[in-house]
């Protein structure tokens, strides 16, 4: 036959029992992290899409005058009738109903040019604007392009298009099909047919 044992030593041994199990849920908890921080690429890459299609956002507006200052100084005015902004994981435009008026400034903000169109398109994360329809270009000395089409490359200052296009340098004037050249339209190079005219 056993005999009990004193309090004491029963205390102690449950103690030593308690002591073992306590510390059991702290590594449960501790595997437990471990095994949830590390997803697989499938499983990240699942969540980044199905977070992505819930984060679209658009944004629509009448009567838009927007001014664009950049370094404190003006770089833009554009105006139009209606725009929409779409913004989500593979795109970011701005669409501009016209009539759209656009002045672009140097980087001192001085008046450069203006261009007037039916409608624009602009890609702020590649700086490009592309305007449609009845485009009319005029500089701050008098230089005009008209074209169906342009495309700004605010990033390179460029302009371009391969459409016809009708250039006035008073006292010339030149059409040609495609036009590739800065904003300001004092270096620029016509197609004219088969070949090109370079003028600087």
């Amino acid at each position: 036959m056993r005999m009990p044992l004193s309090y004491p030593a029963l205390e102690m041994q449950e103690i030593g029992i308690l002591e073992r199990y306590s510390l059991f849920p702290f590594f449960l908890c501790l595997l437990f992290l471990v095994n949830c921080s590390k997803l697989s690429e499938y499983d990240t890459q699942q969540i980044r899409n199905a977070l992505a299609d819930s984060l679209l956002t658009t944004t629509e507006s009448w009567d838009v005058s927007m001014k664009v200052i950049e370094d404190g100084k003006r770089s833009l005015n554009i105006t139009g009738s209606y725009s929409t902004t779409i913004k989500d994981s593979e795109r970011h435009e701005t669409r501009i109903s016209g009539p759209v008026f656009i002045e672009i400034f140097d980087k001192n903000g001085v008046f450069k040019s203006s261009v007037d169109c039916d409608s624009a398109v602009y890609r702020p994360d590649e700086g490009i604007f592309e305007m449609f329809g009845e485009v009319r270009v005029v500089t701050n000395d008098s230089r005009k392009l008209r074209s169906e089409y342009l495309k700004w490359d605010r990033n390179n200052d460029k302009v371009s298009t391969p459409e016809f296009v009708i250039f006035i340098a008073p006292p010339d004037s030149i059409a040609a099909n495609g036009f590739i050249g800065d904003t300001d339209l004092t270096n620029y190079t016509l197609n004219e047919g088969g070949g090109q005219v370079v003028i600087d």
